[in-house]
């Protein structure tokens, strides 16, 4: 039984070395003259390598510029957190277009010249570009100004943002699993009534089991 709490602390251990694991990529500090510095002091966090972090070990900043990378790994264990990104000053020829899923904080991006805005240039309200840098920032929201239904969602579910170029669609308040076609919430009342119930009864049975074999004995 002692095991147990040890197996969970070194997931929880890989876990977080695994989501920080981009920040030393390359060597070196960020430091608070980028934008992403600017950012992640004004924000109050702290830099660690080359992220900036919350108290919470969330990565909100990430300055990989001029680190000579051809490429980066689709899932670096980003988070919609994630606010500055800057990868300029790298010999990068694409970027994979998953790496930005979900990534719907994301307000500002520097990349090579070369390399279009994720989702497209058209999904950034400001988007400036010279001899050494493409600058993305604030990204558009691909669902209407008002949040309502779109084409492609479900009945009773409303249109969020998911990262630049993407949407996802979110079960509007009290409907809920499949296509959002189920309505009420949680039985929360139900659901944990049964469970005591339940748990009560295995303990009384295993009780008397027990109590019987010690009487055998």
């Amino acid at each position: 039984m002692a095991a147990t709490p040890v197996c969970l602390l070194l997931l929880m251990i890989g876990a977080q070395s695994a989501a920080q694991l981009i920040c030393t990529l390359c060597p070196g500090t960020m430091t608070n003259v980028s934008e992403v510095g600017k950012r992640c002091s004004a924000s109050g966090a702290r830099i660690v390598s080359r992220c900036c972090v919350t108290g919470d070990n969330i990565i909100t900043g990430l300055d990989l510029h001029n680190c000579s990378l051809s490429h980066l790994d689709p899932s670096p264990h980003l988070t919609s957190e994630l606010v500055a990104i800057d990868l300029s000053q790298n010999p990068l020829q694409d970027l994979p277009q998953d790496l930005f899923q979900g990534l719907s904080g994301l307000e500002y991006i520097a990349l090579p010249p070369n390399i279009s805005c994720p989702g497209g240039d058209g999904v950034w309200i400001n988007v400036s570009i010279t001899d050494d840098v493409r600058i993305c920032q604030e990204q558009r929201d691909g669902c209407n100004s008002t949040g309502e239904q779109v084409s492609l969602c479900p009945e009773n579910s409303l249109c969020a943002p998911g990262g630049p170029g993407y949407t996802q669609c979110l079960c509007a308040p009290g409907f809920k699993g499949y296509k959002c076609m189920r309505e009420g919430s949680f039985p929360t009342l139900l659901f944990f009534g049964v469970l005591a119930s339940v748990t009560l009864s295995l303990s009384i049975l295993l009780w008397c089991t027990q109590r019987k074999k010690v009487k055998s004995q």
